[in-house]
């Protein structure tokens, strides 16, 4: 195989390196290449959430000099957030784990919701509702570029309903 050919990946014959569009099968390389891409898992975000999220927290842990910020950093550690393109897990707990994890087609709402005591400090809430009976409903915190994540989660998540074929119905 020399520099101006390639080999198809679908049908494995070869074909010239500049194609759009194999010969062969007929199939569309740049599209099968986006399909394949969205298909592939990658992290959004992993991480803990803040340890103080609100203004009421910074005031209480400057009245008490410092002391009130362990119980919030103690929080903030039992609490592990994975973001990906395709789920959201939640892991809680610092001796005993319980793992929450939900699939982003099944995502049906995103609500971001900046109260003041938050946005004072420059955080928000992520309120996700979701369909999976088990899970109903997913609220995230403490993370940084919230709003920018809200999009890119909503993106994704119909990203993943279109490549699962999955519809949802509507109740009037």
């Amino acid at each position: 195989m020399s520099d101006d050919t390639k080999v198809c990946p679908v049908c494995a014959e070869t074909i010239k390196a500049a194609a759009i569009k194999c010969r062969f099968c007929n199939t569309d390389l740049a599209v099968f290449a986006a399909e394949r891409e969205a298909a592939t898992e990658r992290p959004l975000f992993t991480g803990h959430p803040a340890a103080t999220y609100t203004v009421g927290q910074w005031l209480l842990v400057l009245m008490t000099l410092g002391l009130a910020y362990l119980p919030y950093w103690l929080k903030s550690r039992a609490t592990t957030y994975q973001i990906t393109t395709q789920r959201i897990r939640v892991e809680r707990g610092l001796l005993s784990k319980t793992k929450d994890t939900i699939e982003l087609f099944r995502i049906d709402h995103f609500d971001v919701r900046k109260p003041l005591r938050m946005r004072l400090v420059g955080h928000g809430l992520l309120h996700l509702r979701s369909s999976d009976p088990n899970f109903p409903t997913v609220t995230l915190y403490g993370i940084p570029n919230l709003e920018h994540l809200a999009d890119t989660l909503r993106d994704c998540s119909l990203r993943e309903r279109t490549r699962r074929n999955v519809t949802t119905l509507v109740q009037a």
